[in-house]
This record gives C-alpha cells, sequence and structure tokens, in this order.
C-alpha cells in the first residue's frame, strides 16, 4: 500500500503528537534571561513531566549523593540542557507507547542512539550536545509514524529487518516508495523543529562518503551512533562480536572517525543508557 507522506503524518496525528505543553516549555529555552524558577514553574504545570525530571535526577544516570527533593533544586543542578533532554525524552516515550515487542525495541533503540550521538559528538565537537542527542533519540520516529497506521501492517517490514538483519530502509522504499528517515523529517518539519535536527534526522541514511557535505555531518553522526548501537545488539537480534568495524562505516570514514579500542565507549554507553532506561521503567 502507497500513500503520500503528508497522508500517512495526517493519519496518525493524534497517535504520533508532540503534546503542547512540551512545545511551550521548548520555546522558553529561546529566552536567554530564561531562570530555573520560571522554568520549574512552566513544568510544574504537567505533574508527569515533573515527577520524570525529578526521578531522573535522583537516577543513578546522574549519581548525586544526596537526594534531589525540589523541581528547582533539580533544573539547578542537572542544567537547562539535561532538562530540555527529559522534557523531549517524556513526550516521545508518550508517542513511542508500547503496544507489542517492536514498540519496546524502537524506543529502547532510539534511547541508546541519543546517549551514542552523545558520547561521539563529546569527542567530534559537531553539534551541541542537546541536539545531539535530541537527533539520536528522534533518528526512528519515522518507524512509529509507519507503525501507527495499521492500515499499513508495518510490523511485517520490522520482522524480517529484525529477523533477517535486513535494512529496514531498503524494504519501505521497496513497499511504500520512500523510508522512515523521509517520514521522520517530514514529521519533524511540522512540528516546527530546527532544521539540522531535521537534516540529521532525513539523511542518517545516505552515503556520506560519496556525497561529501558539510551540512551532512550531524547526519553521520547519528548514522554513527545507529550503527555503534546496532553492532551493541539494541535493536537487532544479536551483537556485532568485532566492533573495531565501526572504523569501516561509511559515517566514520566521512567523519575521519577513528578508535581502535571502543570497548571504552561501548561501556559508557550502555551504563548511560541501562540506567536511563531504569529511570523510565520504574
Amino acid at each position: 500500500m502507497k500513500i503520500p507522506i503528508k497522508e500517512l503524518v495526517n493519519s496518525v496525528s493524534e497517535g504520533v503528537s508532540f503534546p503542547r505543553i512540551a512545545v511551550r516549555i521548548l520555546k522558553l529555552f529561546e529566552d536567554d534571561s530564561l531562570s530555573a524558577y520560571q522554568l520549574a514553574k512552566a513544568i510544574s504545570l504537567d505533574p508527569v513531566l515533573a515527577a520524570y525530571i525529578l526521578k531522573i535526577s535522583n537516577s543513578a544516570f546522574y549519581g548525586f549523593k544526596t537526594k534531589v527533593k525540589s523541581l528547582s533544586d533539580a533544573i539547578a543542578l542537572i542544567g537547562f540542557e539535561e532538562v530540555r533532554k527529559i522534557v523531549v525524552m517524556v513526550s516521545m516515550k508518550n508517542a513511542f507507547s508500547a503496544s507489542d515487542e517492536f514498540d519496546k525495541i524502537l524506543w529502547e533503540h532510539s534511547l541508546a542512539v541519543a546517549v551514542a550521538a552523545s558520547e561521539f559528538n563529546f569527542k567530534l565537537k559537531i553539534t551541541g550536545d542537546g541536539a545531539a542527542y535530541l537527533m539520536g533519540l528522534l533518528h526512528d520516529i519515522g518507524k512509529v509514524v509507519f507503525k501507527k497506521n495499521e492500515e499499513l501492517n508495518y510490523v511485517k517490514i520490522l520482522k524480517k529487518a529484525y529477523n533477517e538483519n535486513v535494512p529496514a530502509k531498503s524494504l519501505e522504499e521497496a513497499e511504500y516508495g520512500y523510508s522512515h528517515a523521509d517520514v521522520g523529517a517530514y514529521l519533524l518539519e511540522t512540528w516546527n523543529f530546527d532544521q539540522e535536527i531535521i537534516d540529521a534526522v532525513g539523511f542518517h541514511h545516505v552515503n556520506f562518503v560519496a556525497l561529501k557535505k558539510d551540512f551532512l555531518k550531524a547526519a553521520a553522526l547519528v548514522s554513527l551512533a545507529d550503527y555503534f548501537v546496532n553492532m551493541m545488539g539494541i535493536g537487532k537480534r544479536e551483537p556485532v562480536k568485532d566492533l573495531g568495524l565501526i572504523n569501516e562505516s561509511c559515517a566514520a570514514k566521512f567523519l575521519q572517525y577513528r578508535n581502535d579500542n571502543p570497548v571504552e565507549i561501548l561501556n559508557s554507553i550502555h551504563m548511560k543508557f541501562t540506567e536511563l532506561k531504569k529511570a523510565f521503567e520504574s
């Protein structure tokens, strides 16, 4: 079944939406004079979001020695950029709401890629840490859109990709005429996200070495993170034993990234991902 991207996105607009309160909060970050008090006041209007920020602030992910008791204290301790990440994470968790094993796989994979993108960006300095994180978290949002439209029977694509280790992108293009990257970029445009994030999501599966365009560096960062997380087995049936293959990826070559001992970054990504996952599940 083939339908235009616009029609597809509109067909699932209720199931995949960005909460209005989250939009209002993210707008606040554009004000350079924003205070922790003002941010706490806005977040407190959404008790679920406020609870998540406190819960994650007290998780092992941050490892504070004393218990964070108030929203204002949490914001002051973790910082505005971390709060921004959590706002988007909580909003996206609703969109990824688990109805079957593949929803769970998609959410966990996206969370891990967000962590990995942040880790790789720390070394490569391609964009801001918050932007890298959001790109990673949102890179597969197009798959959620496909899946929410039950008429498309997208689960069969996910099953084939998972069980046979076939790229979902090629299966999507053959079945629908476009991929989850195209759908994700379109959706983020309707949500008025920054162009850098839209491009990173839309182009994270292109041949970076062949194109050699500077504006693709953020997309290559996401691709590198995605590739590494897949090698770790988060979102794939089994992990890859030879992590050194990361150096041979198209994204790594384009970004001139090389790591002959990837175990350290693997351990860091796995630890942070595990703690975030626990915070959302508890």
